[in-house]
């Protein structure tokens, strides 16, 4: 396990915790929101599959907090190589156009309730990459024909319509309105 990348969801749960330590049933109800549910859903069962995942991993630790007469309760602290993970990925854009509409919407997420700065700087890292696949895509567009140039051309539209929609949203941090979130 230590060797295959963390899922999205693991590293949402990481970025939860960089507000502070917190238990499962909070993070539970942060994933309930309906602006996170929407991008990222992680039912009750998965968050603890997460929670195990990222605690072999030595990213998280935990201590028991009694309250009253309830169970004990588990409460999650990152680590320092918690942190240091969440920190690199939060600040790196995706390399893949299918990426974009999960791991970069949350990483947009995190970022705007911690950091507007970090956030508008990520989308125009991002923006840059996903020009630069534009610019690759265009030449094997124009290189190719048949099947092949259909495949291209599809990818470019995708990557023309993400483009535009990053730009949009840059246009709205730099107006201040900051798509409506708060």
């Amino acid at each position: 396990m230590p060797g295959r990348p963390l899922l999205p969801g693991e590293l949402s749960v990481l970025a939860l915790l960089l507000d502070g330590p917190m238990h499962g049933y909070e993070m539970a109800r942060c994933f309930e929101r309906d602006d996170l549910a929407e991008v990222c859903p992680v039912e009750q069962s998965l968050l603890y599959t997460y929670l195990r995942n990222i605690e072999d991993r030595e990213l998280v630790t935990w201590h028991e907090v009694r309250e009253g007469k309830r169970p004990p309760r588990k409460v999650y602290v990152l680590t320092d190589a918690g942190r240091a993970a969440v920190e690199n990925w939060l600040h790196e854009p995706v390399g893949r156009m299918r990426q974009v509409r999960l791991e970069f919407l949350l990483k947009l997420y995190f970022l705007h309730h911690s950091d507007v700065g970090a956030e508008a700087a990520l989308l125009q890292r991002q923006l840059r990459v996903c020009e630069d696949y534009r610019a690759r895509l265009s030449e094997r567009a124009n290189g190719t024909e048949g099947f092949p140039r259909l495949v291209a051309h599809s990818k470019l539209s995708a990557a023309e319509a993400t483009i535009g929609w990053l730009e949009s949203y840059a246009a709205e941090l730099e107006r201040g309105s900051g798509g409506g979130r708060s």
